[in-house]
């Protein structure tokens, strides 16, 4: 697997992260889209860029939004520093991630996050926000089990 490079221009530089310690997945609630459409949005909402470092498509497809050691903007105030921030595309409140984006999240985190950064915290948007996100079909015991050494 690998990582698209999407390359996007920010309206202005983000701030360097100096940490890592958790990382926060999100879904879009939206159909599938990419990095570059999320960009548009959030700049739309009047933030420099993409708020999320990580997009996974519903294809597997992993697109690079900010690059992650700038400060994500996907988790309120609080949970933006010291976070890494992936969103899966699509509803997990009417639907479910597909085997495609499940296996990229898997190879993102155990072979390419955990050795750069150490193994974290993977926690959900609604474990630092009152929000449904990632909603109420996301797989956590699958993941669970699937990030187990």
């Amino acid at each position: 697997m690998q990582i698209v490079e999407t390359n996007l221009q920010f309206s202005r530089a983000p701030s360097k992260r100096t940490r890592t310690g958790r990382i926060i997945l999100h879904h879009t609630a939206s159909a599938d889209v990419s990095a570059a459409t999320i960009h548009g949005w959030h700049q739309g909402q009047g933030w420099i860029g993409i708020g999320y470092h990580f997009v996974i498509r519903q294809n597997g497809d992993i697109e690079r939004g900010r690059a992650e050691n700038l400060i994500g903007a996907h988790a309120g105030g609080k949970g933006n520093p010291d976070s890494i921030g992936i969103v899966l595309t699509g509803n997990f409140e009417t639907g479910k991630p597909t085997t495609a984006q499940m296996d990229s999240l898997v190879w993102l985190l155990k072979d390419y996050l955990f050795p750069k950064h150490g193994v974290k915290p993977v926690i959900g948007h609604k474990d630092v926000m009152a929000t449904a996100c990632p909603g109420k079909n996301f797989p956590w015991a699958d993941l669970k089990r699937r990030l187990e050494v």
